[in-house]
């Protein structure tokens, strides 16, 4: 299969055999219609240059309307070979070496390759835990701003702690952004993937004066399981940012879109809203499930519930382990592969990060493997 998640677990942790709940793929196979649309592809023969259907334009552009309330003109879009792959030809294009760029730590680890690999500056506004979750510390980040942070890469919903900014956030966040002439680079790849409850709302969506400082990335990849076809969506609504864009895009020969990736992401878009509806109960299901199971069996585990995502946060400063011997020893011990926090900054040290879009089984042998190992402590 040659699966990252699956079998480069005895190269990264050590043991072959751990449950891998590391990697941000799921264990489900992808809903049918995605599937018999890629096989349909291959059964053509002509495996030749293409240009992107105006079709998939199309169902995309309605996903968002439905799904999410945005009404997109087709102009606006651009596309990369994956969200990372987006940022950083962003990066590469609105901003010079030396450049500060603002993240919010703990965050999805690949945000600080992506600066740093392109001698940018990085600038760390720490999220802060007040009434009992994740918030941004706005004042801090107008000190940033302040101090001549022109750019921000943004994590909407948020890897790891699982936010969904409100509204209220996200106008704050606009202000901020207004006052200080500062570029927003929005992941937005986890939109889809809210708990019932809790809702997205795109950032450059809530008015013209963000959507002209916002360059947002959205994918199928997380929402329906098809991280391989390295397909994203990219939606600009200055004309002059987007022609930037465009231009890196042509320079590093980068134009084109994976033919069977197209094909599938297309018929995700246009038949899977009842399949994503379905997951999503699961997923909330998941999380329920896990948070009492961990109370009951591993009180010294502490998560704060998350409203999107299908990762945990696990908050492990309390047990008697080092936090740098952690992780190796669920791996080894316990048999559970994880993401080590501190690859999320230092923020991260003494977490563990849990993806539980798997069978529910699969979740309850983890935590029965994990109680035990720390039984023998």
């Amino acid at each position: 299969m040659n699966s990252i998640k699956w079998d480069k677990v005895q190269d990264i942790y050590g043991c072959s055999i751990a449950i891998p709940m590391w990697v941000a793929d799921m264990d489900f196979v992808p809903p049918e219609p995605v599937v018999e649309a890629v096989v349909q592809r291959a059964q053509l023969g002509f495996y030749g240059y293409e240009s992107t259907p105006e079709s998939y334009v199309e169902a995309f552009r309605n996903w968002l309307a439905v799904r999410h309330g945005w009404d997109v003109p087709e102009e606006w879009l651009a596309f990369s070979p994956g969200v990372v792959a987006g940022l950083s030809l962003a990066v590469e294009t609105f901003t010079s070496p030396g450049d500060q760029i603002v993240i919010q730590p703990p965050v999805y680890h690949p945000f600080f390759a992506v600066i740093e690999r392109n001698e940018r500056v990085l600038v760390q506004n720490e999220l802060v835990v007040e009434g009992g979750q994740y918030r941004i510390d706005f004042a801090d980040l107008k000190r940033k701003f302040a101090q001549g942070a022109k750019t921000m890469i943004f994590c909407s919903p948020h890897n790891p702690v699982g936010r969904v900014w409100t509204e209220t956030e996200l106008q704050q966040l606009a202000e901020l952004v207004k006052q200080y002439e500062v570029l927003v680079l929005a992941d937005e790849i986890w939109a889809d993937l809210t708990l019932p409850g809790h809702s997205h709302r795109p950032l450059a969506s809530l008015n013209e004066d963000i959507a002209s400082r916002c360059i947002t990335f959205m994918a199928p990849s997380k929402t329906f399981n098809v991280a391989g076809f390295h397909l994203s969506n990219v939606i600009i609504r200055n004309d002059e940012l987007r022609e930037r864009y465009c231009k890196t895009m042509q320079r590093l020969s980068l134009g084109g879109m994976n033919a069977f990736g197209v094909r599938g992401a297309e018929a995700a878009y246009r038949h899977c809203a009842p399949w994503l509806d379905e997951l999503r109960d699961y997923l909330k299901g998941n999380v329920e499930y896990t948070l009492a199971e961990l109370e009951k069996r591993m009180p010294a585990i502490k998560v704060l519930p998350p409203e999107g995502t299908y990762l945990l946060w696990l908050d492990c400063r309390a047990l008697p382990i080092p936090p740098d011997k952690l992780n190796r020893f669920l791996a080894t011990e316990a048999r559970v592969a994880l993401n080590d926090g501190a690859m999320f900054g230092q923020m991260g040290v003494g977490f563990q990060r849990m993806n539980i879009a798997c069978p529910r089984q699969t979740i309850t042998k983890a935590l029965l493997q994990m109680e035990n190992a720390f039984e023998k402590l």
